[in-house]
C-alpha cells in the first residue's frame, strides 16, 4: 500500500513528465494575496466578487495562486437567514469559470453549474467576463462557494470561501463567546512551485490530488490569540475525497 508521501512523489513524477500544456506558474506582475476578511452582507446588498491571479508566500516559496477578492480563502460571507443579495462576479483568472453556492437552495440558473458536460443551467463565465448572481439564504448554517469547472485546478489554487448564514432563531446554536471559521486545504509544492496542471486535461479527480503542505485559512500555521478559549477542529478529509473543508469552531471560556 502506498503512503501519502509515495503518492505525492508519484503525482510529481507524472506531472513533470506528462504536462505539455500547463497553466502558467509565473508570478511576474501579479498582486500579493491579502489576508481573508469577513464581509457582513445586508439584505439586498450588492457584493463585488472577483476571481483573479495572485502571488502568495508559502514557507520559503512565492507561488502563483487564484483568489476571490485577492484573499485565500475568499472573504467569509456572513448574512442573516432569509436574506437575498446580488453578487456581481468578474472572472480575471486564466480559465473560464463559475461560482457554485454549495448547499444553498436557490434558483438553478444562479447555482453556478455550467452547461456542457455538467448539464447545468448557465454558460461558463469567460476570461474577462462577468455574471450577476441572485443568491438567497433560506437555511441557517455553514456553507461555502467555489468554482464548478476544473475543480482539480481551481480549488487547489485557492478559489474557495466560507458562508455563514446566521439563524433567525436565537437558540439555534449553542451560546458561545467567540466563533472562529477555519478553512483547511492541502497543496502540492515541488521545487518552490505548485506542481503543474494541464490546461486541456483534468489530471486528477474533481476534488484534486494529495498535497504535501497543509493550509489553515491560507497559511501554514494558525493560532488563536486567547489561551482561555477552547478551540475545536473540523473533522474532515482532505483530497481526493474533498478539496477543502470549512467549519465554525466555537470557543467557550
Amino acid at each position: 500500500m502506498k503512503t501519502n508521501m509515495d503518492m505525492n512523489h508519484t503525482h510529481g513524477e507524472a506531472m513533470d513528465a506528462g504536462v505539455s500544456d500547463p497553466f502558467s506558474r509565473d508570478t511576474t506582475g501579479l498582486p500579493d494575496a491579502l489576508a481573508p476578511q469577513t464581509v457582513m452582507l445586508q439584505p439586498d446588498e450588492v457584493l463585488e466578487l472577483r476571481a483573479e491571479q495572485v502571488r502568495k508566500r508559502i514557507n520559503d516559496a512565492t507561488v502563483k495562486m487564484l483568489a476571490y477578492n485577492r484573499s485565500i480563502p475568499g472573504p467569509t460571507l456572513k448574512v442573516a437567514q432569509d436574506s437575498e443579495v446580488t453578487v456581481h462576479f468578474t472572472n480575471d483568472t486564466d480559465l473560464e469559470t463559475t461560482v457554485h453556492w454549495h448547499g444553498l437552495r436557490l434558483e438553478n440558473r444562479f447555482d453556478g453549474v455550467p452547461t456542457g458536460a455538467h448539464q447545468g443551467m448557465m454558460a461558463p463565465v469567460p476570461i474577462g467576463g462577468s455574471f450577476t448572481y441572485r443568491v438567497r439564504f433560506p437555511d441557517p448554517g455553514l456553507y461555502w462557494y467555489h468554482p464548478h469547472l476544473r475543480e482539480d485546478y481551481t480549488q487547489e489554487m485557492g478559489l474557495y470561501g466560507p458562508i455563514i448564514v446566521v439563524p433567525t432563531e436565537e437558540a439555534y446554536w449553542s451560546p458561545v463567546n467567540r466563533e472562529v471559521t477555519l478553512t483547511l486545504d492541502d497543496i502540492l509544492l515541488e521545487e518552490g512551485k505548485i506542481a503543474p496542471f494541464s490546461r486541456t486535461l483534468s489530471d486528477h479527480t474533481a476534488m484534486g490530488r494529495f498535497g504535501n503542505v497543509m493550509l489553515v485559512n491560507g497559511e501554514t500555521s494558525h493560532s488563536f490569540p486567547s489561551a482561555r478559549e477552547r478551540s475545536c477542529a473540523s473533522t474532515s478529509s482532505t483530497r481526493p475525497t474533498s478539496g477543502s473543508s470549512t467549519s465554525v469552531c466555537p470557543g467557550r471560556a
